[in-house]
Parts: structure tokens; sequence; C-alpha cells
């Protein structure tokens, strides 16, 4: 339960709730934070994924080459779309873990006094926020069921501000926690949390294009 009450905490009263948290939570309490940020999400794409397979609209619209594609990605995702959340679990865990390393090592080289599994106990609230998408998430899950593509359209675009919101949100706490674990400047915590962070997003996208490049490969006729 004191879960719950940390995460609206930090929405409310972030620099007071991380203190507490650095201060009387357990290593053992950020990775079972941790885990629930990744795992609730894909539970509900587990629900999502029992929806009927729907091309992309205005594929008409599209470069042939572009809209082939756009089709043949959407199905692979859609013959894959059971393990696909399972292997986000993993990989959503590896770079979470990879961040909070990188953010460690460049804390103690500026200078910051803080420990790793200190760090990752932080790191597991911040990721915990995610989960105030959930119910939007659940929304366009329960959408994707009954097949209301136009009602599916304006709660998927609102999921992703959401998430964007999140990020920034997300990223902002982890500076925080940065700085009050390690006793370093706010300048010096930001320099910490943004390489890393950027270095997550670059490899994140790079295993994007790869498996969208992957799966039109495997389409093609030999």
């Amino acid at each position: 339960m004191f879960l719950w009450t940390d995460l609206i905490e930090l929405v409310r009263h972030p620099f007071s709730a991380l203190g507490v948290i650095d201060a009387r939570r357990r290593v053992a309490d950020g990775l079972l934070a941790l885990g629930l940020s990744v795992t609730l999400p894909a539970a509900i794409a587990e629900l999502a994924a029992l929806g009927p397979f729907r091309p992309p609209a205005n594929l008409g619209s599209l470069p042939a080459l572009t809209a082939q594609g756009a089709d043949i990605y959407a199905r692979w995702v859609y013959m894959h779309r059971f393990v696909i959340p399972v292997f986000g679990i993993a990989v959503s865990l590896v770079l979470w873990i990879a961040a909070a390393g990188l953010i460690h090592v460049i804390a103690r080289v500026l200078g910051g006094r803080g420990s790793f599994a200190g760090l990752v106990k932080l790191l597991g609230y911040a990721a915990l926020v995610g989960l105030v998408a959930l119910p939007v998430a659940l929304a366009d899950a329960l959408l994707k069921l009954h097949g209301n593509a136009k009602a599916e359209l304006s709660v998927g675009q609102l999921a992703g501000l959401l998430g964007v919101a999140i990020f920034l949100w997300q990223n902002a706490l982890l500076v925080i926690a940065t700085r009050q674990h390690y006793a370093i400047s706010t300048e010096r915590a930001i320099a910490a949390v943004i390489g890393p962070i950027g270095a997550v997003l670059i490899l994140t996208l790079a295993l994007i294009i790869l498996a969208i490049t992957l799966a039109i490969i495997a389409q093609q006729p030999a």
C-alpha cells in the first residue's frame, strides 16, 4: 500500500517524497516499484492484444513502398502481439538498470558520494510514476477489444501526449534524486542524467528501427 502513497507524493511533493524514499525505503521496495512499472503496462498490452487485426489507416495516401512497409510491420506486430509485451518487460528492465549504472558512474566522477543500490531504489520509484498513464492505457485496450476505431484514435493520441509528459517528469525526478542522493549540484545532476537517458533513447530507437527492418525483410518473397 505504501507504494501507492509514495506514488501520489511523488506527483504532489516530489522533493520531500524523494527524501523520504531515500531515507526510509529499502532497495527491495524500489525494485518492486520498478517491477510493477514494467509488468502492469505489459499486462494491459496483453489485454489489448485480444482485439482484432486492423490495418493501418490511410495506406492509400502513402507512397507504395511506405504503405507496403507500414502494412507488413502492422501484420508482424499483430502476429507477435502476445510475445512483444513479454520482451518489453525484459528490455525495459535492462534499459532502466543500464541507465542507473551510467548515472551512478557519471555522478561519482562528478564528485558524488551516493551508492548504486540507493540510486536503483530511487530510479524504481521514478519509473513507478509511469503508472499514472495506466487508466488511459486500459481505456485504449478496451476500445481495441470493441473495435471502436474513432474513439481509439482519440484515446491513443491522449496516451501519446501523456506518455511524453510522464517521460519528462520521470527525468526531472531522476535529476532531483541524483542531486539529493549524491549531494551534487543541480547542474552536475542534470549532466549525470541527460547523457545516459539520451544514450538509452538512441539505443531504443535503433532497436525499433532494426525490428521494423527485420520484419519487412522477413515478409519479402524469396
